[in-house]
This record gives structure tokens, sequence and C-alpha cells, in this order.
């Protein structure tokens, strides 16, 4: 039975027990805000994805109700995880958090991803890139893996660069 209203392929047992891929990545409730927003830029710049917060890599659900834990009325720690998007990616991205109560009343939260071609995505804060490829994500990349992603993004162009050595 499918767990997601935004992708029908997404099953329980797919989320725990699937391979991870360069379109799927599971991370425990002990992993940081911010290693997800790395997570999510390599996914961007990589043509999208899925990824599934409060499942363990081994498939265990790990109930992200217990990250909460603040007093009645105060935002939880799970605030950092519903905003990361607006707080730590440039540009803005296009990515849909979905919050999922399993049957058995644990929550997940499983982050959409869609592809974009077009733009190159990095850390608000420290303006690092990130690139999904295969099962895991490299980087920060170097100036010229960025470069050179920027040319497969088309969101730069080899004509225009200045060669400094040219002789007409």
């Amino acid at each position: 039975m499918a767990l997601s209203k935004h992708n029908s392929s997404l099953t329980l047992e797919k989320l725990q027990f699937g391979l991870e891929t360069k379109y799927l990545e599971r991370k425990g409730r002990d992993t940081k805000a911010t290693k997800i927003a790395n997570e999510l830029i390599g996914m961007l710049n990589a043509g999208g994805g899925t990824l599934v917060y409060g499942i363990a890599n081994d498939g265990t659900v790990e109930d992200l109700q217990v990250v909460g834990g603040l007093l009645p009325g105060e935002p939880t720690k799970l605030d950092a995880y519903r905003t990361l998007v607006h707080d730590f990616i440039l540009p803005p991205a296009n990515i849909q958090l979905e919050e999922i109560y399993l049957k058995t009343g644990e929550l997940i939260f499983i982050y959409h991803v869609d592809q974009d071609y077009e733009r190159l995505f990095m850390r608000k804060d420290n303006e690092c890139v990130y690139l999904r490829v295969a099962e895991s994500n490299r980087g920060p990349l170097s100036r010229d893996e960025v470069k050179h992603l920027e040319y497969n993004k088309t969101s730069r162009s080899y004509e225009e660069d200045i060669c400094e050595d040219f002789d007409p």
C-alpha cells in the first residue's frame, strides 16, 4: 500500500528495505538538519529523488516524535527539519515535505526532490555545492568540479569563458 500522496510507488517496505540509489536515501533520526540539507542539495544537482528521514539505513523506523520534546506551545526541534529547505538551500528549490504517520503511530518525513536540470544548488550559509553520485553524496565540490557541473547543467557555456592564452 502506498504511503505517499506525491509518489504512489513509495511503500513502507520500499522505504525500509529498498536499495539506496541515486534517487533514494534513508536517514535516521540522529542525523543533523545540515546533513539532510547537503543530501537534498546533492539530489537537486543530480536530477531529483526521495529522502526519507526517520528510517535508519538498516530499515529500522525511528519515530521522529521523539525529536520534539519541548514544552507545549514552543517550537520543536523538528521545526529545523521542516524549514531546512528554506534555511539552507540556494536558490529556492522545489522540494515537497510530506509528514507521514505510520499505522503504528510513528512519524517519518519524506522529502520529494524535483529535478531541475538548469540551476546549480548550494548551501545558503557556506556556498558549498554537493552532487549525488550512485548511492552517496559527493562534496563539497572543488571549483573545477562546480564549473564542470555548471557546464552539464547549461548554466555556463564553454563559449563564454575567457581564454587567457588565446592568440588571434
